[in-house]
This record gives structure tokens, sequence and C-alpha cells, in this order.
């Protein structure tokens, strides 16, 4: 038992005596008291004495009534303050119930607690093991990049440095009714035959705010019925105003002309019976296809209500190529305009057709030009490398400390599609033209192409 309980219990052990005691007080002043025999009263001495001293003891009474009153106040006083320290102690018991449950709560709440610590411990024991692994693989990819990096800075030794070299950033986005993307990036692995496309605003037409106005397109003709790879550039002139509208328009419209007259194209140029002359007529029909759909992007913004020609003149270079495995590749080049077919043959690059074989054949356009399409008939080794050029990209390829540059990363590997773009977006001073162009590995056989994926 604790010592409060212990003196509760004194308490009222005392209190139950004093109840006793006056008790006892109040029956004895409340006895009457006997009365003497009835005598006659004498004045004697003795009798005096007797009444003085029944006097007394009536007055001791008296007081001994008093003090049993006093003594009853005081243990109703006392029974008050023990009342109140019961009345305490259960209270103070409540609160010591409360704080157990409290504390017990709190017990549970830290083993909750420790429990959660120790999981979120152990998560981060993992996510640090997670952590060094990304690091090692990240330093091991380090690695490989930088030896690859060496290599390449090993085979790139030009007017551009052995430093790495990041591509042109466009500070502004371009204006106008006819924008779009400032590049763009195209590719396929088609078995021996590796394509890469890619066309990039030039850097005049950045500085300027101007738009791209050029388009690459990349296409299986499937309606000619040998399996054949189409591709196209169309290089838009800087005065007009629906180039780049014209330029797409002119690239699709060619898919669409080629598969219309897939079987006769197909026969010319690779039935035992091909004739030259109706393989021109047929690229004539096909290119005057392609100024009808032109016209209709400017149907109506004439003098007269006709197509304005001058607002979406093009230069078209395009080139079929027949697929499959071959140790002599055959292609067809034609187009209108100065676009150029260059090939990369023992790291030499050299000018293999131009639409336009003279000055005035150089400023030729659709769609007014449309009849006067040139064409030529070429073949290519294994690791050859043809390159379907806008005039700007052109340029770059024939200059002697540029075109070394690109021969060593293009010649006889195919890059990825965002370093292909990254190369032709290459920062070198250039006329500022787009750079617009559609290069073809030829590996005769699909192995070598599969061997020779960097």
């Amino acid at each position: 038992m604790t010592t409060t309980t212990w003196l509760i219990v004194l308490l009222v052990l005392s209190v139950v005596a004093n109840v006793a005691l006056t008790a006892q007080l109040t029956a004895r002043r409340r006895r009457p008291l006997p009365l003497p025999p009835a005598t006659t009263v004498r004045d004697s001495p003795q009798t005096l004495h007797d009444l003085e001293t029944t006097r007394l003891e009536l007055d001791q009474a008296r007081r001994a009534a008093d003090h049993a009153t006093g003594l009853m106040q005081g243990r109703d006083l006392e029974l008050g303050r023990v009342r109140g320290l019961l009345a305490q102690s259960q209270a103070q018991a409540a609160d010591a119930a409360a704080a157990a449950e409290e504390a017990h709560a709190l017990r549970k709440e830290r083993e909750e607690l420790l429990a959660r610590l120790r999981e979120l411990e152990e998560e981060v024991r993992r996510r640090s093991r997670e952590r060094d692994d990304a690091q090692s693989q990240a330093l091991a990819r380090i690695h490989e990049l930088e030896r690859r990096l060496a290599d390449a800075e090993a085979r790139a030794e030009g007017p551009l440095g052995p430093e790495p070299v990041s591509p042109a950033i466009p500070r502004q986005l371009p204006v106008g009714r006819d924008t779009t993307a400032d590049s763009s990036v195209d590719g396929a692995d088609l078995g021996p035959v590796v394509v890469r496309a890619a066309s990039a605003r030039g850097d005049r037409a950045r500085h300027d705010g101007e738009h791209r106005r050029d388009a690459v397109l990349l296409r299986f003709a499937e309606e000619i019925p040998s399996p054949t790879l189409l591709s196209a550039v169309a290089a838009g002139t800087p005065r007009g105003r629906w180039s780049q509208s014209a330029a797409d328009r002119a690239c699709r419209s060619l898919a669409t002309q080629v598969g219309r007259y897939g079987e006769g194209l197909g026969r010319e140029l690779y039935g035992p019976d091909g004739d030259d002359g109706a393989l021109g007529a047929l690229l004539r029909t096909a290119l005057q296809g392609v100024a009808h759909s032109m016209r209709l992007v400017t149907r109506g913004e004439g003098p007269g209500g006709e197509a304005d020609d001058s607002a979406i003149e093009v230069s078209l270079t395009g080139l079929l190529t027949r697929l499959g495995d071959g140790r002599e590749r055959e292609h067809l080049a034609f187009g209108v305009g100065d676009g150029a077919l260059l090939r990369l043959r023992d790291e030499v690059w050299t000018a293999e057709f131009t639409p336009g074989d003279s000055a005035s054949g150089r400023t030729r356009r659709l769609p007014a030009d449309a009849a006067r399409v040139g064409w030529a008939r070429l073949t290519t080794l294994p690791g050859d490398v043809l390159a379907v050029c806008s005039p700007p990209m052109a340029e770059l390829l024939l200059r002697d400390d540029v075109g070394a540059w690109f021969a060593a990363r293009w010649a006889g590997r195919q890059p990825y599609l965002t370093s292909f773009l990254s190369e032709v977006n290459v920062p070198v001073r250039s006329t500022g033209g787009d750079r617009s162009v559609v290069c073809l590995w030829d590996f005769g056989d699909a192995r070598d192409a599969r061997s020779a994926t960097p």
C-alpha cells in the first residue's frame, strides 16, 4: 500500500475515534442527574458546601460539553480535509491512469517509429547500392565514350581541330506564316543499304529570324516491282514567301508521282528492254505532276487569281536506289535546279550529278521548269557513300578542309540519327544557307552493314 493510502486509513480511524468520544460526552451531558431526595433545606454549612460543589460540577460539565462541541467541530473540519485529500488522491489516481495510458501509447508510437526508421535505413542502403551501381555504369559509359571520342579525334584531323565540336544552337524562333521546325532528321537501316537524312536551318536564316526553307524525304517506293528507295532534297529560294511549304509539297508529291508511275519506272529502270527515252518521258510527266501540286499552295495569290510561281520556287533532287545485296548497286538520279549528288570513295568527295549542267540550268526551278528535268544512271560499289545535297551542303562537302572532316566521320560507318544531325549542323563558316542532305551507305551485303554499326 502507498503512503497516501496509509494516511487516508489513519485519518479515517482518527475520525472514527473522535466521533465515538464525542458521542459518549454527548450522552453523558444529556443523561438526567438523579434528583436528590426531598429534604428540608436547611441553611446549614454542610448544605451550602454541597450546593457549591454541585455548582462547580455543573460548570465543569458545561465546559466539558463546550470542549466536546469544539472537538466535534474540529473533527468535522478534519473530516472535510480528509475528504478533500481523498478526492485529490482519486484525481491523482485518474491522472496517473491517464499518464500510464499515454505512456503506453507513446511506447507503441516509439516502436512504430523505430520500425519505420529501420525500413528507411534499409531503403537508404538499397538506394545507396543502386546509386553505386549507376555510378559504376555511368563511369563505364564515360570511359567507353572517351575511348570512342579519342578514336574519332584520331580519325578527324582537319580544320575543325581535334576538340569535339558542338552543333549550332538557334537563339530565336523563326517568324512568319510558313515556319517549320529548325531542324529535322530521319533514317533507316535497310540491310545492305543504310540511309540518313537531315535538314537544318542555315546561319543566315537563324540570324535574321527566318524559317527553314528546305525539306528532305525518305520513302520506300513499293509500287516499283523491285524493292526501291526514294530519297529527295528540295531547297526553297530565300525570296519565296511559301518556299518551305512548297519544298515539303514537292517532296511529298514526288513520292506520290513515283508511286503513280511505279510500274513503268521499274520496267524502264530494271527491265531488259529499258529505254532511256521512255524513262525521261516518265520523269518529265512525274515532275509536271509535282509542279501542278505545288501551284495549289498559292492558288489565287497571283495577279489574275492564278498561282504565284515566284513565291514557291524550289530546286528538287531525287534518287531512286535499288535495294538488296549486290556488288554493284544501281541508282537513278534526277531533278531540276542547283542541287547535287556527291559520292564519297576512298575518303574523297566527287560530284556525280547536278540537275543543271550549266549556269542557266542551275537557275531553273520548279514549278516553271518541270519539263526540263535532268537525270542520270550510276552505280556504286560496297563502301561507297552517296549524298543528295542542297547547294550549301554540297559546297561544304566539296571544300578540301571541311569535306575531309565529314569524310573521316562518314566513311565506312553510319552514325546514329542524333550524331548525324549534329554533324550536319556543325558550326563552321559557310554561305549561311540551309543545310539539307540525304546520305546513303552501300555495304554490298547486309552482314557487312551490321558489322559497320558504331
